[in-house]
This record gives structure tokens, C-alpha cells and sequence, in this order.
């Protein structure tokens, strides 16, 4: 049984699919395996994601049978995952070589249920147009992250072991299933335990979901206030405060 299982949702991604996969591969921790999951594209995407998981048994390949978003191509990933750890990289972001060789770690260290870390942000080239996106190591409980939803998807990792699968919710259309998710594993009373230190690099695509800020703080403050249960106005304050705070997080160099 591989420790870390890698869930990679694909759609439309044939431009940074290989490179994504790359930063997988060239991790210095090996124990893993790659749940490489294919939501119906319409370029090439299947085509270059059966190609290379044909020259590595550590990653499989899976086809839909049609297209239903990311939440629930996660799921399907999450499904079929057999690793003590589960942790999460889109077709287009980059861990960098250490990644898993510091989370793994840290999460044992500390007897972490759930961790995230630092990351840069790039645009679709590469380049890092703004400062990095950065935590402070130290324990966030459910409140802590009610308050602002400090983890990036791309560095989450949850152990199996204490909180059992957890699933992203489908019927928020892949508009902040990720928080739920954390806030989830979170609201049984755990914590999660963040590493400051700066070990991958989220790609901000144009015509992304998330790119539709109105759009997003809509699906946040429905969220709050219908899954999280919380009264209208402090869900609408919650709400204005992630969007306030989300200005300064694409702060240019």
C-alpha cells in the first residue's frame, strides 16, 4: 500500500498536464501513487494522460464516462485511493521536489489529521507575478478557518487513518467544495497543522471558475449559510471579510 495517494482531476489540461505530473515524479519521497482522473476533455488531454501513466505503475489512469466537474472528479479519485495519506494537485499546479518529503514529516511529527503549507502564485506562463502565499506554522481549528480559509488545495493533506475519506460536496459546483471539505474534517474537532514553509505553485488561469470573484463570494456566502448553518449576517460578514482578504492575496511584487 503506497503512503500518499495524489489526486489529479484532468480537464482541458493537454498544455500543463506533463509538467504537473513531472512534479510528481521528481518528488525525493517515492512512496506514492497518482489517481490521474479524466472529466471528459475536449483536447488531448486522455490521449497524453495514457501515455504516461504506460510508463509509470504508480500512476493510473482513469476515464468518466461524462463530464461532471471537479468536486466529483476528485471524488472518483478518492474512491479508488489506497494510500495512509491523501493530498491533492491539479493538471496545471506544481509541487516542488520536496513537497511530500517535508509534509509527510511534519504531519507525523506533529500527528497531524490534516496539514497545508505556503505556496507562489504563477499565471499561465510560469511566472510568479506576485508575492507568495503564505501561513504561519501553527494549529488552525475549525473557528480559525471559518474565519478565513487559509489552505490551498494544492498543498492539503489529509491522513486517512484519523478522519476517515472525506469527500468534496458536488452540489456546490466546484465553488468552494475545498473549503467544505476542510471545514468538515475540521468541525469533528480537529486540527490542522500548517507549514510555513513554501513548497508549491499555484497556476491562476484566465476563464477559471474561481476567476469570477462575484461569482465566488456568492457560492461562499451560500455555503456559510446553508452548509455551515450560520445566521445571515455573520455569514455576510464572513463573506466580505474572505473577499477583502482575498485582494491582498494577489499582491504584485
Amino acid at each position: 500500500m503506497p503512503k500518499v495517494s495524489v489526486i489529479m482531476p484532468a480537464y482541458n489540461a493537454v498544455s500543463y498536464l506533463e509538467e504537473s505530473v513531472k512534479s510528481l515524479l521528481d518528488q525525493s519521497f517515492k512512496d506514492w501513487e497518482l489517481l490521474l482522473v479524466d472529466d471528459c476533455s475536449k483536447d488531448e488531454t486522455a490521449i497524453l494522460a495514457k501515455k504516461i501513466a504506460a510508463n509509470d505503475p504508480r500512476i493510473r489512469f482513469v476515464q468518466k464516462e461524462k463530464n461532471s466537474g471537479s468536486a466529483d472528479t476528485r471524488n472518483t479519485g478518492i474512491n479508488l485511493a489506497t494510500g495512509e495519506y491523501i493530498a491533492f494537485l491539479d493538471a496545471d499546479d506544481i509541487w516542488e521536489p520536496e513537497f511530500l518529503e517535508k509534509m509527510i514529516p511534519f504531519m507525523e511529527k506533529n500527528g497531524s489529521p490534516f496539514s497545508f503549507a505556503s505556496y507562489r502564485i504563477i499565471d499561465e506562463n510560469g511566472f510568479e507575478f506576485c508575492e507568495p502565499f503564505l501561513v504561519k506554522s501553527k494549529s488552525y481549528s475549525y473557528s480559525d478557518l471559518l474565519h478565513y480559509n487559509r489552505v490551498g488545495l494544492l498543498t492539503a493533506i489529509y491522513h486517512v487513518p484519523s478522519v476517515g475519506k472525506k469527500y468534496f460536496d458536488p452540489s456546490l459546483k466546484s465553488l468552494r467544495d475545498d473549503y467544505a471539505l476542510w471545514l468538515d474534517i475540521l468541525r469533528e474537532g480537529k486540527v490542522a497543522y500548517a507549514n510555513s514553509e513554501v513548497l508549491a505553485r499555484y497556476r491562476v488561469r484566465r476563464g477559471a471558475a474561481t476567476s469570477n470573484k462575484k461569482k465566488v463570494m456568492l457560492a461562499h456566502f451560500r455555503m456559510l449559510k446553508n452548509r455551515e448553518k450560520l445566521p445571515f449576517l455573520y455569514a455576510l460578514i464572513l463573506t466580505l471579510i474572505h473577499g477583502l482578504l482575498g485582494l491582498r492575496k494577489y499582491k504584485t511584487k
